[in-house]
């Protein structure tokens, strides 16, 4: 900021400059003027290309990653690389100034009637000092920081190109987090392992449902299989009775025939029997037939009496189990829709559980953008004060160098002023002797025409004299014209001190120029006298002339230079207008500096605030952790500790009797520092002991310790101040209303330590010694009660002593004017007291209202659990028991088939080996045959039923299977989140204990503030006894403030 600031003022300074020189000047000042602007064109344009580029480079929403490569180095610009700019503005500079300097002296040859070959006198090979001016003009900084511009231009592309390639990496991280947080539980991108943990247990959970698909479509197969062969069984059945049926129809005609012919044709028939479709049957399942046996011993293998009630008893078999298969699917039915109701509870809890952690996650993103503000207004904040001291820096320089130019042109002021004096004194006797010359010429020109006429050798010899003399005034000139250029080289003062010597030179050479003709000349002819007499004062002449317009010329460099004085002394207005806009702006940036500070300062103390909530946070949660493991032995340990809790209250109040005793050896303790000592001494023995005892109570008397040790400070610092009568005053009613206020905050502790009791009460009961504990807890609330009303006791007590304390107060006002310290430290311990108190009964009141929630979500969640459990255990049993017994009817069935099936082919045998018996029984057989195909299409009805029940209790097993895996994974999600909420409860107990003993600890220490501050009124009334003369103002703000003091 600071080089964008100086190089704005160098800029303005330059265009002020060139627009002041060229509103009026003559015509060798135009000359430098317009040299001037040309030579600040280009570096001011080129200034605004670096401006241009800087604000390009800014663009977007973070610049402070491309502003260091936009930084121009002051380490880079050394002196030894400015002479290779420098020589090419002299060069350029040079010739246009010799181009328009060459015809002043041109012109002064010619009015002298001067020949043209003056015109070539040979040029100065050294710079004009016009030229060494122009190229000071321009800062050795400027043409420094116009090269690097010229390398940064180079540069500009590529940090361009790999800002855009950056920005739109960042805008399309946008939108990629956005999903990111829409779709997947993660916030960021920068968190790389928990996006793996991510898709790793998306891949876990793809896994488990591709295995759990491959068993269920193995187990599809498998049945498939089973019902294809089951099919086939029952077609083949389907073709042994219609065989059976057509081998029955063909055998009623031959009844009538005798026995003996009857087995002939039986014999002859018998092969084609065989390759009917029983024979194909028969043939099947026994391969090598046998011949047919006689009578005798057929009757052993097959009987339709026997195989009829056989049939009877599968088909109520068949017919128990489906009945049972229905009872089972209505079952579970039931369970499936006590699954489903208990899903959607757990997907509800799952809901608030996700809408909780979603809650956490925002207040974290709002304390971290919080912090992110304080740090970017912390950022602009040292920005500010870097300016701000860079600017003071800078202006101070400026003031110094501002002074520096003051005073040195002040004194070339004076120099120039005593010169411009002297050369106008010189030039009033110059233009005296060349008035009185020009007459003494006048008159020898008369002399010397009246010569001229007398004869021809004083013509001669003038004519002779005269290129001589000619000669002579046209060195002068030269010289005169070598003479100035090379005096205006050096500076003002300088140029000033050449020219007058210059001045004075040049008649001694126009003297001796003429001494010469006049050697040369005859002395005897008097014409030769008067006209050497003539070509002195001629030489004269001249001479006075050079100095005329070396005086005319010395006084318009001087006019320049009240010019450049004038110039330069509006630019010093200039530079102290910008010196007081400077300081406004350095004052309004001090003032947003305060803005600033003020808002670093509040956000500072929020976010220690929130520091410190996070860390008693930090803390419960620990204190959470820890309790997982401690959490039953707690249980066990709960009525113990409610005994102690009361011997600990007991032991409490001996110690506040002893506290209360050790207060009143305080009031009457003497300002000496020995009594202090040895009652320090004897109430540290005291608290040793007493610290001996319990633990709970010794950063109590650590605190005690403390402030006895303050007693010697305040004492000091009440020596110190004993004229502030008044202040007390305010103090005093500021003091009444923050002990009102305490009361208020007591008060209102008391209240919460009743609600966390009845709390407490409310928690105990959930447990198994529910009973137990809130009996105790009762005695508990009734002990606290008791002790509430003794410390209502107590304050009343404290506020009679406070009014005491007052009239005593009202003799002795000069004595409190020592104690203004002593009571602003003790307001400010009582604030903070009271911030504490506040804190901690905020933080309990939260603690306990998520403990209550907890505890309430613990017990619902551990006894879905539990139901959960049992539920998936009594399903798991079904399911197991379910496949046992399908698995032992499949394998019952296929023993039965292959029992039929064998059984078929006795049949078959025993038919033909019996057809000879068999015919006297056809019609019989017919009927119950007719009675066995309805039998056998009813049981291919309920086959067939039983087959589509089959599918449908295996696509509901498939489902309850599905279903018992996601129960299953949302059990473990539960009991993850089971587990977690036991963590949370037993952390939320054990950082409640913790609340409450911070609460007890903070009662106790506004106790002993409260003890400490009635001591130190006391001791204050008794320490000095002057200053009556304020106890009549005094005494009604004392009367107000006891009636506040009783109102509270």
């Amino acid at each position: 900021m600071f080089q964008r600031l100086k190089g704005a003022i160098d800029s303005r300074i330059a265009e002020e400059q060139a627009k002041a020189k060229a509103a009026g000047t003559p015509t060798v000042g135009s000359g430098t003027v317009s040299r001037s602007n040309s030579a600040r064109a280009d570096p001011t344009k080129r200034t605004k290309q670096k401006t241009k580029v800087v604000g390009d480079g800014a663009r977007g929403p973070d610049p402070s990653e491309f502003e260091s490569a936009f930084v121009i180095d002051d380490d880079e610009g050394t002196p030894e690389s400015t002479p290779s700019a420098t020589p090419l503005i002299t060069d350029t500079k040079g010739t246009t100034m010799t181009g328009k300097s060459s015809p002043a002296p041109a012109a002064v040859a010619n009015g002298e009637g001067v020949n043209e070959k003056s015109e070539a006198v040979p040029k100065p090979t050294t710079p004009s000092p016009a030229t060494t001016a122009a190229a000071t003009e321009l800062p050795v900084e400027v043409l420094q920081k116009l090269r690097k511009l010229d390398k940064l231009e180079s540069r500009y592309q590529e940090l361009l190109r790999s800002y855009r390639i950056a920005h739109a990496r960042a805008v399309s991280i946008e939108p990629f987090e956005k999903t990111l947080k829409e779709n997947t539980p993660l916030v960021s991108i920068s968190e790389p392992e928990a996006l793996v943990e991510y898709l790793n247990q998306l891949s876990l959970r793809g896994d488990m449902v591709m295995d759990e698909l491959k068993r269920v479509t193995s187990d599809r197969d498998l049945y498939k299989k089973k019902f294809e062969e089951a099919e086939r069984e029952a077609t083949d059945a389907q073709a042994e009775l219609e065989a059976l049926k057509s081998s029955e129809g063909v055998k009623p005609s031959e009844e009538p025939q005798p026995e003996d012919q009857a087995a002939k044709p039986t014999d002859s028939k018998a092969p084609a029997d065989v390759k009917s479709p029983v024979s194909s049957v028969l043939k099947i399942f026994s391969p090598k037939q046998k011949p047919t046996e006689p009578e005798g011993a057929s009757e052993d293998f097959f009987s339709y009496d026997e195989e009829i009630p056989q049939l009877q008893s599968e088909l109520q078999a068949k017919t128990t189990e489906v009945e049972t298969l229905k009872s089972e699917v209505v079952v579970l039915q039931k369970d499936l829709d006590a699954f489903k109701e208990k899903n959607k509870g757990l997907s509800t809890t799952v809901r608030l559980l996700e809408r909780q952690v979603s809650e956490s996650s925002e207040k974290s993103a709002s304390n971290s953008a919080r912090q992110e503000e304080l740090k970017e207004l912390q950022g602009k904040l040292d920005a500010s004060t870097k300016s701000i001291s860079e600017l003071q820096a800078k202006i101070t320089e400026k003031e110094k160098e501002g002074t520096d130019a003051a005073s040195s042109k002040a004194a070339e002021l004076e120099k120039s002023q005593a010169t411009i004096d002297q050369l106008k004194k010189e030039l009033k006797d110059l233009q005296t002797l060349q008035d009185g010359d020009k007459k003494k010429i006048k008159v020898l020109e008369g002399i010397v025409a009246t010569l001229k006429k007398n004869g021809e050798d004083a013509e001669v010899a003038p004519a002779k004299a005269e290129p001589e003399n000619a000669a002579a005034p046209t060195t002068t000139p030269a010289a005169a014209e070598s003479a100035a250029p090379a005096g205006a080289k050096k500076k003002n003062n300088k140029k000033k001190k050449k020219g007058a010597n210059a001045g004075k030179d040049t008649p001694a050479a126009a003297t001796e120029a003429p001494q010469k003709p006049t050697e040369s000349a005859t002395p005897d002819a008097p014409t030769n006298d008067l006209e050497a007499e003539v070509e002195k004062l001629k030489a004269e002449v001249a001479s006075r002339d050079v100095q005329i317009e070396k005086l005319q010329k010395q006084q318009k460099n001087v006019e320049t230079m009240r010019e450049k004085i004038d110039e330069l002394e509006e630019n010093y207005l200039q530079v102290g207008h910008e010196h007081v806009e400077a300081k406004q702006k350095i004052k309004e940036l001090e003032a947003e500096k305060k803005v600033l500070q003020q808002k670093v300062d509040a956000l500072e103390s929020s976010i220690s605030s929130q520091i410190e909530h996070r860390e008693k946070a930090g803390q419960a949660e620990a204190n959470l952790k820890s309790m997982t493991s401690d959490h039953d032995e707690l249980k066990t340990k709960l009525s113990t500790l409610q005994s102690d809790l009361g011997a600990a209250e007991k032991l409490a109040s001996t110690r506040y009797k002893e506290l209360t005793d050790l207060r009143d050896v305080l009031q009457k303790a003497q300002p000496e520092l020995k009594s202090l000592r040895s009652e320090n001494a004897a109430l540290k023995t005291t608290k040793d002991e007493l610290a001996a005892r319990t633990g709970e109570l010794r950063k109590l008397e650590a605190r005690e310790r403390e402030l006895r040790g303050d007693v010697g400070s305040f004492k000091k610092q009440a020596e110190e101040r004993e004229a502030e009568v008044k202040a007390l005053q305010a103090q005093l009613t500021s003091e009444t209303n923050g002990r009102v206020r305490a009361e208020d905050a007591a008060r209102v502790a008391g209240r919460d330590l009743r609600r966390v009791e009845a709390e407490k009460i409310e928690l105990s009961a959930t447990g198994e010694k529910a009973s137990r504990e809130l009996g105790a807890v009762r005695e508990e609330v009734l002990k606290l009660r008791t002790r509430v009303r003794e410390l209502e006791a107590e304050m009343g007590r404290v506020g009679a002593e406070n009014r005491e304390v007052r009239g005593e107060m009202e003799l002795k006002v000069s004595q409190y004017s020592s104690a203004q310290s002593l009571v602003g430290s003790m307001r400010d311990q009582t604030a903070e007291m009271a911030m504490q108190l506040k804190e901690a009964k905020e933080a309990a009141e939260s603690l306990e209202e998520e403990l209550g929630e907890v505890q309430r979500l613990l017990t619902e969640r551990t006894r879905e659990g539990e139901t959960m459990r049992r539920l998936l255990s009594d399903i798991d049993e079904r399911a197991e028991a379910k496949v046992r017994e399908m698995r032992e009817r499949m394998e019952a069935a296929v023993e039965e088939r292959d029992r039929a099936e064998e059984e078929a082919a006795t049949g078959g045998r025993r038919r033909a080996r019996e057809a000879d018996e068999l015919k006297g029984r056809v019609r019989e057989m017919e009927r119950e045959l007719k009675r066995a195909l309805e039998d056998r299409e009813a049981l291919d009805r309920e086959a067939k039923e039983v087959k589509r029940r089959r599918d449908e209790m295996e696509g509901v097993s498939a489902r309850a299977a599905g279903e018992v895996q996601e129960v299953r994974a949302a059990m473990e999600e539960l009991r993850t989140a089971l587990d977690g909420s036991e963590r949370q409860a037993r952390e939320a107990e054990k950082g409640k204990v913790d609340l409450r003993r911070l609460l007890e600890e903070a009662g106790a220490r506004y106790e002993k503030l409260a003890k400490t501050l009635k001591a130190r009124e006391t001791r204050l009334a008794e320490l000095t006894g002057a200053g009556r003369r304020v106890s009549g103002d005094l005494g009604g703000e004392g009367v107000g403030g006891r009636r506040r003091w009783d109102r509270g």
